[in-house]
């Protein structure tokens, strides 16, 4: 849940038999989140049909959050009442429940983008990455060669410049056509890379001259985390 408030305050979920998703974009529609879990990841899934469930997702971080080691999660939805009922068992029992909200967002199909640079990574690397760009500078390049990655933030007041060769202990696999580059905003950036990191220790990152970058996040359990962030023009 955290991973989604990154980047939208509401988030409308498509609970299906299949499992829970959400597709979503920003207010300001430069990143888009999205989030799969099939039902295999669940100890017990039951939907008899497909429905959709809005809610205030900082809300939902809030509840989340109370949940302790060794307790048992319960999600249900009440749709006569309007509300997601949130049980935690373990010691004791404990109830929650919030409100549903009125969806306002519309079907979004996955981008459908070719990429010329694919790199699987330590996640907590990219995290030092970006955390180093934000020091100095409101964007930051890519730039990459079948030999490295160059990540570089640049301003008045200074410049950063982190480099990951292909054979560095951090890059899982390095795949790169050709030399590719593209500018995009170091805030969103870190922010989508800091709630993924949270999640999963792997990112792979893809993109293509000025085109958007695609992070996505390994997840336990099937479970799937894919940002992304269209690029700034130079």
């Amino acid at each position: 849940m955290a991973a989604i408030s990154a980047l939208v305050e509401e988030a409308t979920f498509d609970i299906t038999p299949e499992g829970i998703s959400l597709r979503a974009m920003d207010p300001s529609h430069v990143a888009m989140v999205d989030f799969e879990y099939p039902k295999e990841a669940f100890q017990e899934y039951s939907c008899s049909e497909p429905s959709k469930l809005c809610v205030d997702i900082a809300d939902m971080v809030k509840l989340m959050r109370r949940v302790e080691s060794g307790e048992t999660l319960e999600l249900s939805l009440d749709p006569e009442a309007n509300k997601l009922s949130m049980k935690l068992s373990g010691k004791y029992t404990r109830r929650f429940s919030i409100p549903q909200l009125q969806s306002s967002t519309t079907e979004m199909p996955t981008p459908k983008l070719e990429f010329d640079a694919n790199i699987k990574m330590d996640a907590g690397c990219l995290n030092d990455a970006a955390t180093d760009m934000a020091t100095v500078s409101e964007q930051v390049k890519f730039e990459a060669n079948p030999d490295k990655l160059v990540m570089t933030g640049l301003s008045e007041t200074g410049n950063v410049v982190v480099e990951f060769e292909k054979d560095n202990t951090s890059i899982v696999s390095f795949n790169v056509k050709g030399e590719v580059k593209a500018l995009y905003g170091v805030s969103f950036l870190q922010d989508i890379v800091k709630a993924g990191t949270a999640a999963s220790n792997l990112a792979t990152v893809e993109f293509s001259t000025d085109k958007p970058v695609r992070i996505d996040f390994e997840l336990p359990l099937q479970g799937k985390l894919t940002y992304y962030l269209a690029p700034r023009i130079e």
